[in-house]
């Protein structure tokens, strides 16, 4: 009869922050050096950043222009609207937080965004009265929906619905609908800037990632005249840098169109751009997921009875989609980065911002002016978003099982 020995534990030397230290840092003469050398040159960069963060920084210069950061030029009497889509999506985040709550994706964006928001709203209900209320309507949004999700988990059916309603009806009410309107009235598409512009261009990501798969689909199709032409956009898309496309889309646009270059909004133009060009992009990733496929999966749905559509859609697109979620987040991060080239077309973006603030006459009156702490800012911010996409891609990539067989 066997009889199963419990486990004894490990040496205490081979265990334990000690044991990882010698093993990784310290395990020979050079190793040593190198760390120490390292470690002096780390404390040292450190210290002085924060030396000059805490005591010559010039911060209040960012603080005070929080507002051009945010929406630059947008109508003063307007800034609801803004805060009301802000609200209405976190209001539809928390709803499908709440409906799946086991859902580890879902739960970290919500909790990241919803305390990002909430500080800027705590801040706003001391020291910004004309939004106070509007602020603490957007950051009380994602525990509302939390609690509607929690109580009604069948919401979440709704959802794909409802992110449409608010990507249309968000533009809507930021554009504004009624000339002359009190509440309603245009907003001028030129006073718009800072973040809310930045993110207002990122959602270029929604149709370009369809318009990515027609064109990676297409690429493969057996007609020659889809093939080539599929092949052709891509190609030549990708054979241009970004910011020569946001002058060609600036300029080419109107010729196509056949129109006033008045009457096309620069933000039109620089949106069309991004989103071609993000599609360019997005349709190799897809290529790429798609080439992954074995022909066998194939093979086993048509013997199967399924239609060239249905094989597509339910065996192969999934699987692909499945193999380059790393680069399709990728690309995400890359085009949420790359809308600060708009500034080539006259839109002052989030990036474009710290030049107006910059050279404003209290910036220029501080000795080495304000620069490195709006850059070091904008830097945090792009970083926490970017970061979060990066997360989530990686959380995403371990649930459908990536990387694994």
């Amino acid at each position: 009869m066997f009889r199963v020995i419990p486990a004894r534990p490990a040496p205490s030397g081979e265990t334990g922050v000690l044991a990882w230290l010698r093993r990784n840092l310290f395990s020979s003469a050079a190793n040593t050096l190198l760390t120490l050398a390292t470690g002096a040159v780390l404390v040292s960069a450190l210290a002085g950043l924060l030396r000059w963060a805490l005591f010559d920084a010039a911060w209040a210069q960012v603080w005070a222009n929080m507002r051009l950061l945010a929406v630059f030029r947008y109508p003063t009497d307007l800034l609801w609207r803004p805060l009301v889509v802000l609200a209405v999506l976190l209001l539809l985040l928390g709803i499908m937080a709440g409906a799946a709550r086991r859902n580890e994706i879902l739960r970290g964006a919500f909790w990241w965004v919803t305390g990002f928001v909430a500080l800027f709203a705590l801040t706003a209900v001391v020291f910004w009265p004309s939004v106070r209320w509007f602020w603490l309507a957007a950051g009380l949004a994602p525990f509302i929906g939390y609690g509607a999700g929690v109580a009604r988990p069948g919401l979440l059916r709704a959802m794909r619905w409802a992110w449409a309603l608010w990507l249309v009806g968000g533009f809507a009410l930021l554009h504004g609908i009624v000339p002359g309107s009190v509440l309603l009235r245009i907003a001028p598409t030129r006073d718009w800037g800072g973040f809310m512009l930045t993110m207002v261009l990122f959602t270029a990501i929604v149709p370009s990632f369809p318009l990515g798969v027609a064109l990676a689909l297409g690429r493969r199709s057996r007609l020659p005249a889809i093939k080539t032409v599929c092949i052709a956009f891509i190609e030549v898309v990708r054979g241009a840098p970004l910011i020569m496309w946001l002058f060609v889309a600036s300029l080419l646009l109107p010729l196509l169109l056949d129109t006033d270059p008045n009457n096309l909004p620069a933000i039109l133009r620089a949106y069309v751009a991004i989103t071609l060009f993000s599609a360019a992009y997005m349709a190799e990733n897809v290529r790429g997921g798609l080439q992954a496929v074995p022909r066998g999966q194939i093979e086993a749905a048509q013997a199967l009875g399924l239609s060239g559509w249905q094989t597509t859609s339910l065996i192969v697109l999934p699987q692909a989609l499945r193999a380059v979620i790393p680069a399709i987040v990728g690309q995400c991060i890359a085009l949420f980065k790359d809308t600060s080239l708009v500034f080539v077309v006259g839109l002052i973006d989030f990036y474009r911002v710290t030049e107006v603030i910059a050279t404003q006459p209290a910036s220029l009156s501080i000795t080495g002016g304000v620069k490195l702490e709006l850059y070091l800012f904008i830097s945090l911010v792009y970083f926490f978003f970017a970061y979060r996409m990066s997360v989530a891609s990686r959380q995403l990539e371990k649930r459908l099982g990536g990387g694994t067989r």
